[in-house]
């Protein structure tokens, strides 16, 4: 059986807690599975085409399914957020991947926790904002988190000096709720105020 795109996703996926994303190259994951860099090149034009790829397995992984039935809108995206930031936090640098990718697969992106507001009638490119507001605050937050404990539970001793320490609690469970929710208070007072007008 020949090389596949999964095989050389999963290898990329599998090398990245290793090597970190500086560290990850094609060569190197074609050394992984025992192949020469070229035979790579037949299945993703370069890192940019494996990043997006790997992006993609990483999402489909973690957000498995739609959002359970009965679940509001609120308590949708503080799930979504949830299982996103864990989804990034399993691999080294797995923020850093996640962010400015671009997923593969059309299928992953169906589930709108905010659908019933765009069936009352709110614009899709207003929801579309207030989405990608929560996006990139558990991105931005994740890439922090993990700059801050580039190991998982191993803080970089550089944040134990710094006079903003306070920034980085040990409480970091807290920070990341906390944070969601300020943002979450925004954007669903944003929503209503749009729909009021």
């Amino acid at each position: 059986m020949g090389l596949t795109r999964q095989d050389i996703v999963r290898a990329g996926l599998r090398l990245l807690n290793d090597v970190g994303l500086n560290g990850l190259t094609l060569r190197l994951i074609a050394q992984e599975l025992g192949v020469k860099a070229p035979a790579l090149y037949w299945h993703m034009k370069n890192k940019q085409e494996l990043l997006d790829e790997m992006a993609t397995q990483m999402y489909a992984d973690a957000m498995p399914g739609r959002t359970p039935e009965g679940m509001g809108e609120r308590e949708s995206l503080e799930v979504a957020s949830q299982r996103m930031r864990e989804m990034m936090l399993a691999y080294r640098d797995g923020a850093k991947v996640f962010s400015g990718t671009f997923l593969t697969d059309d299928t992953l992106l169906t589930d709108n926790p905010l659908r019933g507001r765009i069936d009352a009638g709110l614009e899709m490119y207003l929801a579309g904002r207030a989405l990608f507001t929560v996006y990139s605050y558990v991105i931005g937050f994740t890439i922090e988190e993990q700059a801050v404990y580039p190991t998982p539970g191993e803080r970089d001793s550089r944040y134990d000096l710094t006079p903003t320490v306070w920034v980085f609690d040990e409480d970091v469970e807290g920070r990341f709720r906390d944070g969601l929710t300020m943002v979450l208070n925004g954007v669903f007072a944003w929503l209503d105020d749009k729909a009021a007008t």
